[in-house]
């Protein structure tokens, strides 16, 4: 018993390692091919109407806060657009810096991803190295490393995603590589740099750092350029023509000066709204509120471009995909692990899975027609099949039986007996009339082209007609007599 508690909690304990781990539960989403694997058809369907090519370059942008991963891509005029949303599913520490291994911080700053720092075979399924401590970092002796963006939705100093999004990410920086982008900028933000959030964490440790990064989100939104980051002084310097100190362009400074001003307007009022002691929510208490949020149904609105669905009927549903509901699942988890054995699910897109969905719906109602029309369709009667013989009925006829002389006025009726007919032509059927036998018309006219056939024709018809049952001539029938006639 104690062994099996060690062996969850151990496995509980790689689930809160560092990014580093290379123990760490994979995903249970698999491709044939991660690293290739191309953007879904309705993300290059978006591309080709924003008249963005695949393989133009790329930047980042993250929000720690809203938890949010934004990926922007540059037009033929070098500015860059909003292509793709991502929620993050985990982040770990507070809202800050990182400062020292082992403090839980995802880092903050403007960061450098070249094709070097891409890891295909990540054991978060796919990932790629922020580049933590960059210059700014290191000016200020901070320690750290294998700070990663990556799937699995489990961090601790880390960005996570969903494995279907950072398949996606992965494959927009693929495509600006080979594209011929050297490497492409990642701007990290404690939240969105509004004057509303500015003023509500005035009175932060960090706020200062925060006003330096502001100034480079500021030229972004100015610009929809990514700046040109140097450090200068321990500080961010951005967009500097010739180095440090020297002043950015003059087009840019006189935007950013008005751009200033109405952010210094709205500052004001919201320190009026906002009081100066506001302090971040401790990491413990942030998740709480995030998985009681989960169970109460309250779901972040964040767009999300992440446009797989996973397909497995193995698959248990969890918060995360590295999720284990028992011991004995852990441990045969853990075994595959490392036997290297992946389930094999299908990943299908948004729109197919709706597609399938219409086609099923559309088959359905078209059923329902049918059925209803065929409720209501008379059911038609079957005909005699006219090649088997058939009974031909005759009309019951009057007839005088032997009887005494004193009942001569009593009279009894007797039928005629069905006569079979074999004949395959309903029009030779005889035709009966107040109890005379008579052949239609149209037999009549047949008799008469046998006559007018070859003598060898009319024999065979002759013969034919020998298997037809013979009809009684009217003459036959006993005539009513008067009844002194009685002998």
């Amino acid at each position: 018993m104690r062994l099996s508690h060690g062996l969850v909690f151990a496995l509980g304990l790689g689930l809160l390692a560092s990014c580093n781990s290379q123990d760490a539960l994979v995903g249970i989403e698999h491709v044939s091919n991660r690293v290739e694997h191309p953007l879904p058809a309705k993300m290059r369907s978006k591309l080709a109407k924003m008249n963005l090519s695949m393989s133009s370059p790329i930047m980042m942008r993250i929000f720690k806060e809203e938890a949010v991963m934004e990926v922007w891509k540059a037009n033929s005029q070098d500015r860059y657009q909003l292509v793709a949303t991502y929620p993050i599913c985990a982040w770990s520490g507070q809202l800050g810096p990182k400062k020292k291994e082992g403090d839980r911080q995802a880092p903050e700053g403007f960061y450098t991803i070249t094709p070097a720092q891409m890891n295909p075979s990540s054991s978060y399924y796919l990932s790629f190295d922020m580049g933590y401590p960059n210059k700014f970092d290191r000016a200020y002796g901070r320690s750290g490393r294998n700070l990663m963006v990556h799937g699995a939705c489990s961090s601790s100093g880390c960005y996570s995603i969903s494995d279907a999004a950072v398949l996606q990410v992965y494959a927009f920086a693929r495509d600006a590589f080979k594209g011929g982008q050297k490497s492409f900028q990642i701007q990290a933000f404690p939240f969105r740099m509004t004057a509303e959030n500015m003023a509500k964490r005035r009175s932060s440790e960090h706020y200062e750092f925060w006003k330096n990064l502001k100034t480079g989100y500021d030229h972004f939104e100015i610009t929809h350029r990514p700046p040109v980051v140097d450090v200068c002084g321990k500080k961010y310097a951005f967009n500097e023509v010739g180095g440090c100190n020297s002043g950015t362009p003059p087009a840019l400074t006189a935007a950013y000066q008005s751009y200033s001003k109405s952010y210094e307007q709205a500052f004001n009022a919201s320190t009026t709204k906002y009081s100066a002691d506001w302090k971040d929510t401790a990491e413990w208490d942030r998740k709480a509120q995030e998985r009681l949020d989960r169970r109460m149904g309250k779901v972040r609105a964040i767009p999300n471009d992440a446009d797989y669905v996973v397909v497995d009927a193995q698959a248990k549903k969890s918060m995360t995909s590295d999720a284990v509901a028992s011991y004995s699942e852990a441990k045969k988890k853990v075994e595959d692990i490392k036997k290297g054995v992946r389930p094999t699910v299908e990943y299908i897109s948004v729109a197919e899975v709706a597609y399938r969905k219409k086609l099923a719906d559309e088959k359905r109602k078209e059923d329902e027609k049918l059925e209803k029309r065929l409720a209501k369709a008379r059911i038609p009667v079957p005909e005699p099949n006219p090649i088997k013989p058939v009974m031909q009925a005759y009309v019951a006829e009057e007839q005088d039986e032997d009887a005494p002389f004193w009942k001569v006025w009593e009279r009894k009726i007797k039928s005629a007996p069905p006569v079979e007919v074999t004949t395959a032509d309903p029009n030779a059927l005889p035709v009966v009339v107040d109890g005379t036998a008579k052949t239609d018309e149209k037999k009549a006219i047949k008799t008469e082209a046998v006559a007018a056939k070859k003598p060898a024709d009319a024999k065979a018809d002759q013969a034919e007609q020998a298997v037809q049952p013979p009809v009684a001539a009217a003459d036959s029938q006993p005539k009513e007599k008067p009844f002194w006639k009685v002998w």
